[in-house]
């Protein structure tokens, strides 16, 4: 406390030039500390960002390519079946006839060396009842049912090619294609952070399967099922292709930049990871974090993980069965050392501005203290002839010195009292253009009420003129167009008369296909509407609805725009009408537009609630259909989800014999 209390003596004995190069020392100290620590973390989060964002994209990629790789698989399958009569084949139990499958079948012991046109480890055909009439890859084993496998039970049941990943046990494997035992066998590594795994070895397989159902072209029943599949275990073709699309074989201090992995349950058995002597890491477990997260919860998990040997920034991604139960894991990681490096090299950088641009920063403030001082002794005396009542004294404004703020601030305070009467008159003005706009408004609302008479001139010479035409006239749809559209230009001038009253509208019977395609007629000819496929599925005889015509149409073409604007003028929107539930009709309006994110789905029918960009839309648009859907006992919701486009559906209830809405609010629910 004694310390303190002489050093503020100190201080406050020194003179003001003194105490304000001190002063600007800690400041700059201060400021530099600060950005230094602040630029930091803003490069490290910033990076990791990039790079999380870059293996987001990366592993979306690897999904594409081992997804291609199962059609690829289904589509050889499906040729092979069709190339040859296996109806017949099967009926005849014709095994030379079968032989032909063998073409299909890789020879090459390494499966990734390319020197194999075939895909196939494994093709079998087995009849109705599951037993196997023949195996392509081990031809003198025959006999054995494979209705346990459950992709074959699936693909029975539902007579129609089915396709997935799938574990069998390695005795299953060999009795497949002998030729894999030694692709079968994987060890499993122990590493210190990696996941607890009491096997010792992988007692199952990982295989991309694929059936197709032989159905008899004559009676229509399955006579047998084509089922086939690669086995991934040591299988590197879609890891390399993975690493090749992706990363395009980058390398970074002698290391592939890019890896990718799949996982049988936490035990890699394919992958272009390398360990410290330059073999594939094949056997090595997951961490214990990631095994948790992906293997256990069965949920994505990006972030920074130790794999093998080092830091990766990494994805990954459950693969599920048929059953949909998790059966291993898609990895793809980024090493983390080059950008690691980059983050310091920068961090170095921005160190050595900082520091250089802080002496630099102390020295001129030197300098800004002397001009501070003189300019105090220039305000001093600018005071003093305030003071003895020369209101026009002004400073001279010192842009060089950088002061001017302070001296027109002086000048203003001058000023001031000069300027009280302009600022009467401008108020003055205020008030004069208050009442101005008043009475627009009060002219405004005049005009919305003479407009009705001009409408009725547009309306009676369109009558005269449609009464004039020949009925075979083309012109008439355009002019019964106007008429109608004027009609409609009526009520919205009315309804804005009477918008304190909120009129109610007349409910007549409505059929619900009719007001569809009016509305659509309406908009489809506009030119946002050009690029946009629109297909209509209406169902026939619908029962009649109580509603209000306009009403009913606003609604329509609400969402029509709403959807052509969401897909900005190419897509497709769909339209269909059904009967639902509880003695309600149905529309589905769809779109394929952006859609809406998930967290905003609730609050699409609040009022001025909008995620369109500011000045394309009020937000009053959907909440306007909202209540009228409401007024006429029905109900409206939304699907969508991001990138998908948008669906709304309208329930609406049918109109009762005494030609009454339904009285409960939930009919339709």
């Amino acid at each position: 406390m004694k310390i303190k209390n002489i050093f503020k003596r100190r201080l406050f004995r020194l003179d003001l030039q003194s105490r304000l190069a001190i002063g600007f020392l800690v400041a700059t100290c201060l400021t530099g500390v600060f950005a230094t620590l602040v630029s930091t973390w803003t490069i490290n989060r910033n990076t990791i960002a990039e790079v999380q964002n870059r293996v987001r994209q990366d592993i979306n990629t690897a999904k594409l390519i081992y997804n291609n790789k199962i059609e690829q698989i289904q589509s050889v399958i499906q040729f092979t079946a069709e190339i040859s009569d296996l109806q017949d084949l099967i009926i005849r139990h014709d095994e030379y006839g079968l032989g032909y499958m063998w073409g299909q079948i890789r020879k090459s012991v390494k499966p990734s060396s390319g020197n194999d046109h075939a895909i196939l480890d494994m093709l079998t055909l087995v009849d109705v009842s599951g037993r196997v009439l023949y195996r392509a890859a081990n031809p003198q084993v025959m006999g054995d049912s494979l209705l346990h496998d459950s992709l074959v039970k699936k693909c029975m049941e539902m007579k129609k090619p089915i396709a997935s990943t799938e574990l069998m046990s390695l005795r299953e494997i060999v009795r497949e294609n002998p030729v894999l035992a030694p692709r079968t066998k994987i060890d499993i590594v122990k590493t210190p952070l990696a996941a607890e795994i009491d096997k010792e070895r992988i007692t199952e397989g990982m295989v991309m399967k694929a059936a197709y159902p032989v159905i008899d072209r004559n009676t229509n029943y399955l006579v047998g099922v084509l089922v086939g599949g690669v086995l991934i275990n040591n299988d590197n073709e879609i890891v390399d292709r993975v690493k090749e699309t992706v990363y395009h074989g980058e390398k970074y201090k002698g290391r592939e930049m890019g890896v990718a992995t799949i996982f049988q349950g936490g035990v890699r058995i394919s992958t272009n990871v390398m360990t410290k002597d330059n073999k594939r890491a094949i056997g090595t477990i997951l961490s214990k974090e990631v095994y948790e997260r992906v293997i256990v919860e069965e949920k994505d998990w990006a972030g920074r993980a130790f794999v093998v040997d080092d830091w990766y920034i990494t994805t990954y991604t459950p693969i599920f069965n048929i059953d949909k139960k998790i059966i291993g894991v898609l990895y793809t990681g980024i090493l983390e050392a080059k950008y690691r490096d980059i983050k310091w090299e920068m961090i170095w950088i921005i160190i050595g501005i900082t520091v250089y641009g802080m002496l630099i920063a102390f020295i001129i403030s030197l300098r800004l203290g002397n001009n501070i001082i003189e300019r105090i002794k220039i305000l001093k005396r600018g005071t003093e002839a305030i003071a003895s009542g020369n209101l026009d004294y002004k400073l001279s404004p010192d842009k060089v010195s950088g002061f001017n703020m302070l001296d027109e601030a002086f000048n203003d305070m001058a000023r001031s009292l000069k300027e009280h009467n302009d600022q009467l008159q401008k108020m003055h003005r205020h008030l004069a253009r208050t009442e101005k706009l008043t009475a627009m408004g009060e002219m405004a609302a005049g005009v919305a009420h003479e407009i009705n008479n001009p409408l009725g001139g547009i309306l009676l010479y369109s009558s005269l003129v449609l009464e004039d035409l020949p009925q075979d006239s083309p012109m008439r749809d355009n002019i019964q167009k106007i008429i109608y559209q004027t009609n409609r230009c009526k009520e919205i001038v009315q309804g804005l008369l009477d918008f304190s009253r909120t009129p109610a509208g007349d409910m007549v019977p409505l059929q619900v296909n009719q007001i569809i395609n009016t509305s659509l007629n309406l908009v489809k000819d506009q030119a946002m509407f050009h690029g946009i496929e629109i297909k209509s599925s209406f169902e026939e005889n619908l029962p009649e609805i109580m509603g209000d015509r306009s009403r009913l149409e606003e609604v329509f073409l609400n969402l029509f725009i709403n959807a052509a604007d969401a897909m900005n003028g190419k897509g497709k929107l769909t339209i269909a009408t059904q009967m639902g539930k509880n003695d309600c009709v149905r529309i589905l309006v769809s779109d394929t537009g952006k859609g809406v994110d998930k967290e905003f789905l609730p609050h699409i029918f609040e009022p001025f609630f909008t995620t369109k960009d500011p000045g394309r839309g009020t937000g009053l648009g959907l909440s306007i259909v909202y209540g009228i859907i409401k007024r006429h006992k029905g109900t409206i919701e939304a699907e969508s989800e991001q990138g998908r486009g948008t669906t709304f559906v309208i329930n609406l209830p049918v109109r009762k014999n005494n030609n009454s809405l339904a009285q409960n609010e939930d009919v339709c629910q």
